[in-house]
């Protein structure tokens, strides 16, 4: 019964590791390694069942002891991460060496006294392997550690449920239990000394409780982090509440529009009372019941706002709702003034629609600031491939035979920051890798052209015409085709690849070429020139050439000057 109990186990935790990395892989890093470490002392405990002698009894416990030893450290570092504390890098090191020395004492049993003193296999109940040590001064520091992650963990929690309202409430509570459950039964099964049924399943419980937590932290971070390059360039108040009233996050500028979301706490309900929240919740009945305006007016006391909702999916079919308040009293009470005068009211429609697209674009390069910063080998390449674009345009716009109107190439221009959105979805590891990706590194990186025409439509659906929705898209998804169809992401050729997006892919080649990054040196203009002359008809549309010709003084000028 006790074997079938652990087997069982067992096959729960390899579930739970592949449910983990499939609910949020992004995000997933220390929760992967603590239900993989959960995955592996399972199986120790379960060897450690079926040992018949106490040389296999070593061995299993080993085995247990690989994931059992590691486990403290990655639960504190993900208490750290779920409470956002940030950990030294030195600490880090420290608690990294120190775990690996007990680990390194642990595999002493069998050839040393240093961790058990001795150690003798016995059968317990239904025949069930196991042993009885006695305890070296190793053990003692696996004690140590163990009580110092104790006090680490509950000291963070602490902080974090006093101190942090931008913490996720129900985060923290899970975590609490995981720390309490685990804290139990270890010490419960030292005492009472049956342990081989009672600390796997609690590991498991721990699982569960990540996945939890590993799916609240995809919705959070996706918040926070359109807040963080919202944030950059603008004055505006950005707010986040789900669709059942609760608040999420806001920006500094939010706080200080709406004073009142001061005294409200992430994950709690919104409370009522305060006319600007009162105005939220509606709002967010509204979208809830599909009955609702983009765009609506909020005026305070001595303030008037003009407010803007989006509905940003998390995960399938749940969304969040990201409220935008932009404080435009000047330009408010300008209109008032102007009375019936209407050439005078075009004139400031006019230039607050300006002013609206240049935010627009604001938070679109701020995006794609945010991705490159993630990017350890293309610095300052959506500032240069953008002015390649630009440059391209301009020649392209003489071109009569290429029936486009002027505003398919302004559209194309103002695109072009955004060809490589979809790297915000890539992990970190892959992304940062400073040489060669391998082939399954690559197979990843190939995903980021369809992530970012999803993320693209997503943004810019509700606030953009279809016409440069559909242009935006098309770069983001097209950029890597090859002319020969030998691209990706969907190998596309010739005349099936959008026209935006052959000469995105010239601009996004040439910047590659003549720029350093951290695996090559830059090519000479010659040679870049050359390069993309090569290429023409294979890599690249055949017709840019005539166009690329023209550009090359222009685009050495600008490259020589940007250096």
């Amino acid at each position: 019964m006790i074997i079938t109990c652990l087997l069982v186990l067992c096959i729960i935790a390899a579930l739970n590791v592949v449910a983990i990395w499939h609910l949020n892989p992004k995000f997933s890093g220390n929760y992967s390694f603590i239900s993989f470490l959960v995955l592996v002392s399972c199986m120790g405990h379960l060897m450690l069942g079926l040992s018949t002698n106490v040389d296999e009894a070593i061995v299993a416990n080993k085995f247990n002891y690989a994931g059992s030893v590691f486990l403290p450290l990655f639960m504190f570092y993900a208490v750290a991460d779920v409470c956002r504390v940030k950990i030294h890098k030195f600490v880090r090191t420290i608690l990294n060496a120190y775990t690996m020395l007990i680990f390194g004492l642990s595999c002493t049993v069998g050839f040393s006294d240093i961790y058990y003193t001795s150690i003798e296999y016995v059968q317990t109940f239904e025949g069930v392997g196991n042993y009885v040590a006695t305890y070296g001064f190793g053990h003692d520091l696996f004690n140590l550690m163990i009580f110092g992650f104790l006090i680490a963990n509950v000291s963070i929690l602490i902080y974090a449920f006093a101190k942090k309202k931008n913490v996720s409430f129900k985060c923290l509570v899970a975590m609490s239990l995981i720390d309490i459950a685990t804290i139990l039964a270890f010490f419960s099964s030292r005492l009472w000394e049956i342990d081989t049924l009672i600390m796997p399943a609690v590991y498991v419980f721990d699982q569960l409780a990540l996945i939890y937590i590993c799916f609240r932290v995809k919705s959070y971070d996706i918040g926070h982090s359109v807040l963080s390059v919202l944030e950059k360039n603008n004055t505006d108040g950005y707010i986040l509440v789900s669709s059942s009233y609760r608040f999420l996050g806001c920006n500094e500028i939010a706080y200080e529009i709406i004073p009142a979301l001061k005294n409200c706490r992430v994950d709690h309900l919104l409370p009522s009372g305060s006319a600007a929240i009162d105005f939220l919740r509606l709002w967010v009945r509204e979208v809830r019941d599909g009955d609702y305006l983009d765009t609506k007016e909020y005026l305070s006391s001595v303030r008037h706002y003009r407010c803007y909702v989006r509905k940003v999916n998390v995960f399938r079919d749940r969304y969040v709702n990201l409220f935008k308040i932009v404080d435009d009293t000047d330009l408010h009470n300008y209109v008032q003034m102007l009375g019936d005068s209407n050439t005078r009211l075009k004139t400031v429609v006019k230039s607050n629609a300006n002013q609206l697209k240049s935010i627009q674009e604001q938070m679109i390069v701020g995006m794609a600031n945010m991705v490159e910063s993630r990017d350890s080998n293309t610095g300052g390449h959506i500032k240069r491939t953008s002015k390649v674009v630009s440059i391209l345009v301009d020649e392209l716009r003489k071109d009569r035979q290429r029936k486009y109107e002027d505003t398919f190439y302004d559209a194309l221009v103002s695109a072009a920051p955004m060809h490589d959105l979809g790297k915000i979805a890539i992990n970190d590891e892959i992304l940062r890798k400073p040489g060669k990706f391998t082939p399954e590194e690559f197979e990843e990186m190939k995903t980021h052209p369809e992530k970012g025409a999803a993320i693209v439509e997503n943004l810019l659906s509700q606030i953009e015409v279809p016409a440069f929705v559909n242009i935006a898209r098309n770069v983001a998804c097209f950029h890597h085709e090859r002319y020969d169809g030998r691209g990706y992401p969907r190998g596309l050729s010739g005349e099936n690849i959008p026209f935006e997006a052959r000469v995105m892919a010239v601009a996004d080649v040439y910047d590659a070429l003549v720029s350093k990054r951290c695996y090559k040196e830059k090519f000479s203009f010659e040679d870049a020139f050359d390069i993309i002359a090569k290429g023409m008809g294979s890599q690249f549309d055949p017709s840019l050439w005539k166009c690329f010709y023209n550009c090359r003084e222009k685009l050495e000028e600008y490259y020589k000057s940007s250096t």
